[in-house]
């Protein structure tokens, strides 16, 4: 038995928030603000199949924006090596139980939760956050648009990116 294959057009809207601060400001006001997920705490607490405890824990993490960060990776340091003069940190965030809201609709929301953004600062220019719009980016799925969620996460994500770079 083959597998079958299909291709979907998909198209996003990339939102870019510029800042006078630093690459090293932006990255620690994020870092601040948002705490990071224990991956493996959070994969013991899936597999004692606690719903409850899990979500205290998702409560506890996210703090008062109820985000965290599930990972975090610097290609920056790596562009450089490559001679590209850029600082670069690419990010997963959002919370474990708010997605449950995509993924009650279709699996295909793994692909875009958590939600990534990307901050950056090219020498001699200004630092910015790139964002998928998490409405643009859900809405390309069919199983997806009638979740609430998307427009949750625009509402509530991108004002908290904006802050930290104001």
């Amino acid at each position: 038995m083959s597998a079958q294959v299909t291709e979907t057009e998909f198209t996003g809207k990339l939102v870019t928030i510029r800042s006078k601060k630093s690459f090293a400001e932006l990255t620690s006001g994020i870092e601040k603000l948002f705490h990071h997920y224990d991956t493996a705490k959070l994969a013991a607490l899936t597999a004692e199949g606690d719903t409850e405890k899990l979500a205290n824990y998702v409560k506890e993490v996210g703090g008062s924006t109820e985000f965290a960060i599930f990972f975090q990776l610097d290609q920056g340091s790596t562009q450089r090596l490559a001679g590209i003069p850029i600082e670069s940190r690419f990010y997963l965030f959002g919370n474990a139980t708010i997605a449950q809201g995509l993924f009650r609709y279709s699996a295909t929301a793994g692909l875009g939760a958590p939600v990534r953004f990307c901050v950056s600062q090219r020498d001699g220019e200004d630092a910015r956050i790139d964002i998928d719009l998490p409405t643009a980016f859900f809405s390309q799925f069919p199983e997806l648009r009638d979740s609430p969620i998307p427009a949750e996460l625009d509402e509530r994500m991108i004002p908290l990116l904006e802050k930290i770079a104001g």
